[in-house]
């Protein structure tokens, strides 16, 4: 399935998003508390401990505002609190304020009590600010985890194959289980093109790579660049929230250490919110795919041809700790060898749930994303290689689930669990696979 390998992977990135980001529900004890502490304020306006405890609150059910407001008043009693500028920082930070973010870094880091955690903490997000307000600005996630597979053999067809088509035309698929190493990164880039419409250069670079212990077959590596203006076309009225982005695709697929594939094309996204808690991705390309024949896959290159792919999807803030995404799309490929040529439609969604760390470690929000997809191809005409009276269907369904523990803003650690089933017409393309991965996941 063209979701088995890298959808998992850059799902497991988008989990390991900083706590800061993630908002879980406040209990009814928190939010009680919070009130109280609240009325508090009223009675000692003037008290520090009284202060602090209600900023510490406020941020706890989501109000940075009143956090903000409370630690500002603390300031007015002395001046001088590096620890209390940080924070303020920090806060602002969250907001989208950077300017105001910069000057409570920057007077926390000059101030004479500040400690040298204050001072590195101070650098971290004065660093961050200049990124946010950088007509440049790079951004990623970087994952290395430790997989198991009971059918590793799977693994290059589901990882090359990804938002596509097959990458192995004879493949191998015999149930042979292994350990591998899995390296995963998603790189960003945002150049404001300093535009009324607030128009920007997007680029993102995709990677994944898959090394097996022992079936050296089933190794993949994975290189997707993707790159475009995103703009507003209309200023006013009904579609003024409408951004569109023109782009120019780019990709490039190893499969057991030899080239299988290279591609290239251009598409057209529109992006709107379709609510206060809805947005929506319509997006449409055509793509070149020119496999490589190579001593593992000597006529591969039949599989080479022209594809087209249309895809919806919708994200839903159910709630301040539950995200649901739902996506559709249809793809058609048309290859120089008919029997190679499909028309496939894939539906999916994945379900986000942000929760208070259980165990107490740390007091960050940890998440879990259990997810489901499921894909129908069928195929032009009969492979006579394969079979001279039975046409190629296939039905795949895969099943995830990821569990996020961040250990601080930037670093989680990731588990990730995933049941892939293919039922098809043609015995030779039937398979599953149960995988498992640990890993660590770095976000800057």
């Amino acid at each position: 399935m063209r979701i088995l390998a890298l959808a998992v992977v850059v799902a497991g990135l988008v989990a390991t998003a900083p706590a800061s980001a993630q908002q879980s529900a406040p209990s009814e004890q928190t939010r009680a508390a919070y009130d109280a502490a609240f009325q508090e304020t009223l009675r000692n306006p003037g008290d520090p401990a009284t202060l602090l405890r209600y900023a510490d609150l406020a941020v706890q059910v989501g109000d940075l505002e009143s956090a903000i407001s409370a630690l500002e008043r603390l300031l007015l009693l002395d001046g001088d609190q590096p620890k209390v500028k940080l924070e303020l920082g920090v806060l602002y930070f969250r907001l989208g304020s950077y300017e105001a973010a910069r000057t409570y870094l920057e007077s926390a880091r000059a101030s004479g009590r500040a400690t040298a955690e204050t001072r590195a903490r101070a650098d971290d997000y004065l660093r961050e600010v200049d990124s946010k307000v950088s007509r440049s600005q790079f951004s990623g996630d970087v994952m290395v985890g430790l997989g198991y597979s009971t059918n590793a053999n799977s693994g290059p067809g589901a990882a090359a194959g990804a938002f596509g088509a097959t990458a192995v035309t004879n493949p191998n698929i015999s149930q042979r289980p292994d350990f591998n190493v899995i390296g995963a990164a998603t790189l960003r880039h945002r150049y404001d093109l300093n535009r009324q419409d607030n128009g920007a250069l997007e680029s993102e670079l995709q990677f994944y790579t898959s090394r097996q212990f022992q079936v050296a077959e089933a190794n993949v590596v994975y290189l997707d660049f993707t790159t475009g203006p995103r703009t507003s076309p209309f200023e006013a009225g009904f579609f003024d929230d409408l951004t569109w982005r023109p782009f120019v695709t780019g990709r490039y697929v190893n499969v057991q250490d030899v080239t299988s594939y290279w591609a290239w094309g251009a598409g057209l996204e529109f992006g709107a919110p379709l609510g206060p808690q809805i947005a929506g991705t319509l997006s449409a390309f055509g793509r070149r795919r020119e496999f490589v024949n190579s001593v593992y896959a000597p006529t591969n290159n039949q599989s080479s041809g022209n594809e087209g792919v249309v895809s919806l999807e919708f994200r839903v803030e159910l709630t301040s700790y539950m995200t649901m995404t739902l996506n559709g799309a249809y793809t058609r490929f048309l290859a120089m060898t008919p029997a190679q040529s499909y028309g496939e439609v894939l539906l999916g969604g994945a379900m986000e749930i942000r929760f208070v760390d259980p165990l107490s470690i740390n007091g960050r929000n940890w998440s879990v994303t259990p997810s489901i997809g499921m894909a129908a191809a069928v195929y032009d005409q009969l492979d006579p290689s394969v079979s001279t009276t039975t046409g190629r269907m296939q039905n795949d369904i895969n099943l995830g689930l990821i569990l996020a523990i961040p250990l601080d803003d930037r670093i989680s650690l990731v588990g990730q669990a995933n049941y892939f089933q293919r039922s098809a017409s043609l015995s030779i393309y039937a398979y599953d696979a149960f995988s498992t991965m640990v890993g660590i996941g770095w976000r800057f």
